[in-house]
């Protein structure tokens, strides 16, 4: 019997330690503190919710657009952009396709990871996602996108120069160095938008 009731005190004292537990939790109260938290911020919280879409919605067009006209087009743009100016500096390269080819080194393709678009699309979102006027946003989404791509080339030309002469660094330079350098431009640029073009706006 009284290994009976040691069980039924035990089991008694865990019954209330879960009712104290769950008391402190005060659903009620945390939610309250939520929606406070959330009218505080609403500001906040919206652009996070926009930025987050925003990222969404270029990822899934991203993948549409794989392997389609008008990114294969753009590939095309880039490496003959990118041809053009190895010549320019004196380099020897030509354009197939979306390859650049050269009796130096061995031939460079330009695939959808080397067009910038992840950096832009950050870029974007981010613009979006901020509170002020259309007009700033359309200025600051044409400065950014401008100046990202202009980067890109310079990225694409060093890339070049770079399977010529360190072809075993190639795809760390590509994949790590640039990539990285891409997404900070783009917070760069988004800093210096944020603190000399656009003006918050709370509508």
């Amino acid at each position: 019997m009284s290994a009976k009731r040691k069980q039924k005190k035990q089991k008694h004292k865990k019954e209330s330690r879960l009712k104290r537990w769950v008391s402190r939790l005060r659903l009620p109260t945390l939610w309250a503190r939520v929606r406070v938290f959330l009218s505080r911020n609403r500001v906040v919280v919206r652009a996070c919710i926009i930025f987050l879409v925003c990222i969404g919605l270029f990822t899934f067009a991203l993948t549409m657009l794989m392997g389609g006209d008008a990114l294969g087009a753009l590939q095309d743009f880039t490496a003959g952009a990118t041809a053009f100016f190895v010549n320019l500096f004196g380099g020897e390269a030509e354009v197939d396709g979306a390859v650049i080819l050269s009796p130096s080194s061995n031939p460079l393709e330009i695939i959808p990871e080397c067009l910038g678009i992840i950096s832009m699309a950050i870029f974007v979102s981010a613009v979006l996602a901020y509170p002020c006027r259309i007009k700033q946003k359309m200025v600051g989404m044409a400065i950014g996108i401008l100046a990202l791509y202009v980067l890109n080339l310079v990225r694409t030309v060093s890339l070049f120069y770079i399977n010529s002469h360190f072809p075993d660094f190639l795809d760390t330079a590509h994949v790590l160095i640039w990539q990285s350098l891409m997404i900070l431009a783009a917070l760069a640029l988004w800093l210096f938008w944020v603190e000399k073009l656009a003006r918050v706006s709370t509508r």
